[in-house]
Parts: structure tokens; sequence; C-alpha cells
């Protein structure tokens, strides 16, 4: 029995077929012509027979304000004005921001990280601009690719709503007027471009430069609580034209020594700061013949290269990364009136003023370009473009720096601009790589 040969109990004739194939073809062929099983794909498939589609999921769903969310929709004008017109926030409505926090010896900040928020179009090139809508619903990019987009964050599609193309035009600067309604954009022109989102039409400014003098590629604007919507165009010769928003013409000017580099208005739009390379900040009275009514001198900063300022602080980022905490000498009436903190002396009819320094904030080792405030003021933004992830975030009641944001686990490539939600719940920055990373801000400790 041990010697006697063992049959096999069956054959299977695919065996056969097996044999020959593998004999006959290539290795190279087999694995091209095999069939692929996508089991993912099959398995949600069986997960939605037995289930069905989550509400979620549905493209059709209405938000909490009626508004249908269907991507065939969104190219709609109508469905254009209907976001712009309505106050609401699907956003800002999923969650409350914790402010409070926890107190421990960690500075934390927490944040999720979304779907992009120009998933649905990425840019094409750098994005030099990003911002949220006054309703908090639409989100603004804008950049070297002569392209504006409109884009409805809900987090998940975040779809495209709207684009539009400038022909010869590198946008540099993008924001949309203080009453929501418009868009302004300009970039290394003597002109810029004006975008009504209600009514779709572009216009174009006249000429406010000759061609000898400077571009009008940056620009600072009032608020919605100004009693005039201006724009104040900066550049490196000191004259600040300001331009009337309704007229899309020049009404007066400024002129500080050397290059403006930043600046930023009161809430009111009747005082506008300027600052630049001499390392002096001026306060200018637009109500009294545009007069320069007080300097401010920046110490130890060379060159002043952004500005930003909430109803407590006014913040001042220099060329060389170190960023100084001031109380706000426009908004803050307190020391308005008592000038306390203040070193003054007087230079003919203006007042030059040394105040003192609440904080400095030396995280950055490169140029700051780019700074913004939270809608209540409780977190600063401060970012750089010349070193990869070289951006900060401050929590300015205790002056400290969130300790775990950037991390490694989440990179930002090089920034180039950065806002948050009107309430300061989401979070967006605009990279090289053309993205417009969202973060959800859910909590933070300190």
């Amino acid at each position: 029995m041990k010697n006697q040969a063992l049959h096999p109990a069956w054959k299977d004739v695919d065996d056969a077929d097996a044999k020959d194939a593998i004999t006959t073809q290539s290795r190279l062929f087999r694995l091209r012509a095999c069939d692929t099983v996508d089991f993912g794909k099959n398995a949600r498939l069986h997960h939605m027979r037995l289930f069905g589609s989550p509400e979620w999921a549905n493209p059709f769903r209405a938000d909490a304000h009626g508004l249908q969310c269907a991507r065939k929709d969104l190219t709609d004008s109508s469905r254009l004005h209907e976001l712009v017109r309505n106050g609401g926030r699907p956003l800002e409505a999923r969650g409350k921001v914790s402010q409070a926090g926890c107190h421990t010896h960690d500075d934390l900040f927490g944040a999720t990280r979304l779907q992009d928020g120009n998933i649905s179009e990425p840019s094409h090139g750098v994005i030099r601009s990003l911002q949220f809508h006054p309703n908090g619903k639409l989100l603004l990019t804008a950049g070297l690719d002569k392209s504006i987009r409109l884009f409805y964050v809900d987090g998940i599609r975040n779809s495209k709503v709207r684009g539009v193309f400038l022909e010869d035009f590198p946008i540099h600067k993008s924001c949309f007027s203080g009453d929501g309604l418009k868009i302004v954009a300009a970039a290394r022109r003597n002109y810029f471009y004006i975008y009504d989102l209600q009514h779709g039409t572009i216009e174009r400014s006249s000429a406010l430069l000759s061609s000898e003098e400077r571009s009008l590629e940056s620009f600072v604007q009032t608020t919605a609580e100004a009693d005039q919507p201006l724009l104040a165009f900066l550049g490196q010769d000191g004259h600040i034209p300001l331009v009337s928003l309704k007229s899309m013409t020049t009404v007066g000017s400024v002129k500080m020594n050397g290059s403006s580099r930043a600046g930023v208005f009161s809430s009111d739009g009747r005082r506008l700061m300027t600052a630049g390379g001499d390392g002096v900040i001026y306060v200018w009275d637009l109500r009294n013949q545009s007069r320069c009514v007080e300097k401010i001198v920046d110490e130890p900063s060379t060159k002043i290269t952004s500005l930003a300022m909430s109803k407590m602080h006014l913040v001042v980022g220099s060329d060389t990364g170190v960023v100084n905490i001031y109380d706000n000498p426009l908004e803050n009436h307190r020391v308005k009136e008592t000038n306390e903190g203040m070193e003054n002396s007087w230079n003919g009819m203006q007042q030059v003023a040394r105040r003192k320094r609440i904080c400095m904030i030396n995280s950055l080792t490169t140029e700051v370009d780019n700074m913004a405030f939270s809608g209540n003021g409780e977190i600063l933004a401060v970012s750089s473009r010349f070193k990869r992830d070289s951006l900060r975030l401050i929590h300015t009641p205790t002056y400290r720096v969130f300790a775990n944001f950037p991390s490694s686990k989440s990179p930002l490539n090089y920034v180039w601009t950065a806002c948050f939600s009107p309430s300061g719940a989401y979070f967006a920055v605009g990279n090289a790589r053309g993205q417009a990373l969202l973060y959800r801000i859910h909590a933070f400790s300190i």
C-alpha cells in the first residue's frame, strides 16, 4: 500500500486552462489583461443597499436656511445672488468656538483639517488673496493665474460658484468690498477692476497713475462701518492715492517718506495708518486735508512690512520677522485721551510718539508679509512667504504663540495669505501650490 501511487480524487478542467495560459502568455500580458475589482466600491454599494444614502450625501439637500446645495445650481446667477444676500452661514452654524479653553502648561491649538476650500478647482499658481465673504458663505481666491474664484464652502465639496478671468492681469491683491457686494482686484498696472456680484459686471478704472509712476498692486480699504468707502493704494515712492470705491476716481492723496509697504484704516474710515521703509507709522487725519497728525516710531524695526489692527491692538510686522504688539491708538480711547505709556516730541506740526510696546514676538525668522485677526481679535495669524511652513498663531489675550500649529502632520508649504471666517470658527491658508487649506477651529487651551 505504501508503494501504491496516489491519484487525485477529482480533476478540475479549469486547471488545465490556467496551465495553458501560464505557459503561453507572458507575465506582463497577463497582468495587463486581468480584470481589476474595486472592492471599496462594491462595499459602498452593498452598504447603500442595506442602509440607504445618508442625508448629508444628498446633493439636493436644503441647508438650515432652505438653500438648495445642488451642484448644478451653483453656477446660476440667481444662486450667487442668493448666497450674497442671505445672511446665513452654513459653516458658522455647525458649532461654536471654545474661547475659554482649559488652563494648562501647554499652549495648544485645536483644529480639524477639512477639504481644501478650493478643492473643486485649485488655482494654477500662487494664491495671493484669500478672504471669506462677510456672510461667511463664500470663499474668495485670487492670484497670479489672473483668475478670481468664489466657492460655496460647506467643508465637504466646497463647490465652485463663479470664476472670473482677467486678461493680462496677474492679480496681486483682491478682496470683497465692505458691504460684500463687490470684489476689487489690483495688479502691477496703473488701473484696477471692480466685479459686481449682483449684476455680474466687470468695470475697469481709468489710469490713476502716469506710466512713470509705480503700479497699483497693493491696497487697503475701509470697513463696512466707514462713512465713505475708500481704497488706499500703497507703493514704493510713498505716494498713496485715495480712491473712492463708488466713483473709482481719486479723491485725495497722502505722501510719506520712503516706500509705503503697509496700511490700515480706522473702523470709521476717518484715519489711516501707513508704514514702510523708514520704520515709522504715519497717522493721517482724512477729515482735515489728509494731514499727518502723528508719527509712531517702531523700535527696533528698520523696515515695517505689515500692519494689522483689532479693537484693542495694533500689530506691526518687520522685515526681520519681529512682531510688535501695541495698544490700538485709533480705537482704544483710553490711550488716545491720556497718552498713557507715550514719550512725545514735536517735529513741526507732527507729534512723534514712542509708544510703550506691550509684547514682542520673534517666532519668525523672515519678513512678515501677512497678518490677520480673527473676528473677535483673540487670535492673530502672522506669516512669511519666504520660508516653508512659516506661519504662527498668537493668542492675543495672553500674547502666547500656539506651540502645536503648524506641525509636521500639518504642512502648509509656502504661505502667501491667510484669513479667518467672520466668526473666527474657520481658518484658511493660501499657499504657493494654489491650495486654499481649510481648518475648523474647535478648541484651544492656554
